[in-house]
């Protein structure tokens, strides 16, 4: 003979339910975390291209000065544009690096006496000049280059300090590298 409590029925039923519950709370948490950590690497990625196009733009400086002899003020520099959309719609939506990077300024100059390039009788010096760079990832709907007022997603700002060794004085004469510290 069987007998049938009634305190007890239904009490799976209420049993599943929570148990339901919680694998909800469970599953939702899971989402919730799983987003935060897509946008934190979001995050990361662009402030690693934002402080590798400011190292870009420090580069730049120095080539500009080696090879062109140049010695910009706040030259900018457009690095890494991605666009999406067609070509002349107005709705194209782009995505770059906007790079300043500031006259580098001559804080040291003193004579190389024991370089080997000084043996001929010309006079050497050391030069050390500070740049900085300043990259912003920037966005923007439309054509062409980033204007003044475009989105800033990020912005890193790099300053160093450079050697140039041995620099030949007359080389310097009327050339922008030795800037009036002839």
């Amino acid at each position: 003979m069987r007998t049938h409590r009634s305190n007890q029925a239904g009490s799976a039923y209420v049993i599943t339910l929570l148990a339901l519950v919680v694998l909800t709370i469970l599953a939702l948490s899971l989402a919730l975390v799983t987003q935060t950590e897509v946008q934190v690497g979001a995050n990361e990625k662009t402030v690693n291209r934002t402080f590798y196009a400011a190292d870009s733009g420090l580069n730049i400086w120095l080539a500009e000065l080696l090879v062109n002899q140049k010695n910009q003020d706040n030259m900018t520099v457009i690095l890494n544009k991605v666009s999406v959309g067609a070509e002349g719609n107005p709705l194209t939506a782009n995505v770059a690096d906007r790079v300043t990077i500031s006259k580098g300024e001559l804080v040291n100059k003193y004579p190389c006496n024991w370089c080997p390039a000084a043996e001929n009788g010309q006079q050497y010096f050391h030069e050390d000049y500070v740049v900085s760079s300043t990259a912003q990832r920037v966005a923007w709907s439309g054509n062409g280059s980033p204007p003044a007022d475009a989105t800033v997603l990020g912005q890193k700002t790099l300053t160093t300090t450079f050697r140039m060794e041995p620099i030949n004085q007359d080389a310097c004469q009327g050339s922008s590298t030795c800037d009036d510290q002839n």
